[in-house]
């Protein structure tokens, strides 16, 4: 069966961001084009039994529809698993890196070669980077230069902050400057970075209860409101057409129903919700850490709660006005 997923990983054309993201999520024993091709399998067959089951209630066209649908929906739902790991792997290690830096520092103040004060700085405590800091020394006593063991962590890392630094390590080795003091730099630089960080968070989370409060209150309000306009003249019209004289149906002045249905109007309220919310929550990442990335963790979150609340908004308005209306 692997060697299955891997014919069909090869023709599969997002194998190489895939190798990528599994690189920089920690996940290198798992190979790209197994994962590309039990992806691309598996969402066609939940493609295709969504297709046949669509078809035997919506017809042709709508199951067709939600049968793609179905096959993009779980390969992006698992495309966003892999970001999500990968993205907070690269925050603990950033987290933590002005932590090892010091630690760094103090082995060569105390004596130590750099590889060695390096290798030595490994703790529990770091997460992910201790993996990083023994694969490079693991990396220096197989016979790999430090500079070269230095670059193959930002090859497994996707930090430009850890990419900076390795970049300003690389550069003290190559022009023999003294390390200690270098570390040391670095790392208090890197704690105003993180207090920077924190700062501009806490000054835009105005912004981001904006984005919230009109994607997940504002939007659905708005639409459930709408859909009850359309289903009330509707019902409207339906009562009152029957009366309207034949004579006022020709001539100069005709008069036809809503030419919208409250069915598809409904459909098309939820897929804007569901965008909204999407793109909200995107929003909401750039504007807090400048990455989008970092807003996808927000979109189940979002999404629920706007399409929860258009659901609860309309059935609120439909009994508190439904029986006074006759609807």
């Amino acid at each position: 069966m692997r060697r299955f997923y891997k014919v069909i990983g090869e023709i599969v054309p997002y194998k190489n961001r895939l190798n990528d993201i599994l690189r920089y999520a920690g996940m290198e024993d798992i190979s790209p084009l197994e994962f590309s091709g039990f992806m691309f399998i598996y969402s066609s067959l939940l493609g295709i039994i969504v297709f046949f089951i669509s078809y035997l209630f919506f017809g042709f066209y709508m199951a067709f529809g939600l049968g793609i649908l179905s096959f993009v929906g779980f390969q992006t739902f698992l495309y966003i698993i892999l970001v999500l790991v990968m993205d907070a792997r690269t925050k603990q290690i950033e987290e933590v890196l002005a932590d090892a830096l010091q630690l760094m520092s103090a082995n060569v103040r105390a004596g130590m070669t750099l590889d060695r004060a390096i290798w030595l700085s490994a703790r529990p405590e770091f997460g992910p980077l201790e993996d990083e800091i023994k694969l490079f020394g693991n990396e220096v006593l197989g016979g790999v230069t430090m500079i070269d063991a230095l670059r193959n962590i930002k090859n497994r890392v996707n930090s430009n902050l850890l990419d900076r630094t390795l970049n300003l390590m690389e550069e003290g080795v190559k022009s023999g400057g003294e390390m200690a003091h270098l570390l040391d730099e670095t790392a208090l630089d890197i704690r105003k970075i993180q207090i920077m960080r924190r700062e501009i968070r806490s000054n835009v989370i105005m912004y981001s209860m904006f984005i919230m409060f009109a994607s997940v209150l504002g939007a659905p309000l708005l639409f459930a409101v709408s859909v009850y306009f359309i289903e009330m003249i509707g019902g409207f019209w339906q009562e009152t057409a029957t009366d309207v004289p034949s004579q006022m149906s020709s001539g100069l002045m005709q008069m036809t129903g809503p030419q919208v249905d409250p069915t598809e109007m409904m459909m098309f309220s939820v897929a804007c919700i569901i965008l909204t919310t999407v793109f909200g929550a995107l929003i909401i990442g750039l504007i807090q850490t400048g990455k989008e990335k970092r807003g996808l963790k927000y979109i189940p979150l979002l999404t629920g709660s706007g399409v929860a609340v258009f659901f609860l908004v309309r059935f609120a308005i439909t009994s508190l006005f439904g029986s006074l209306l006759g609807f």
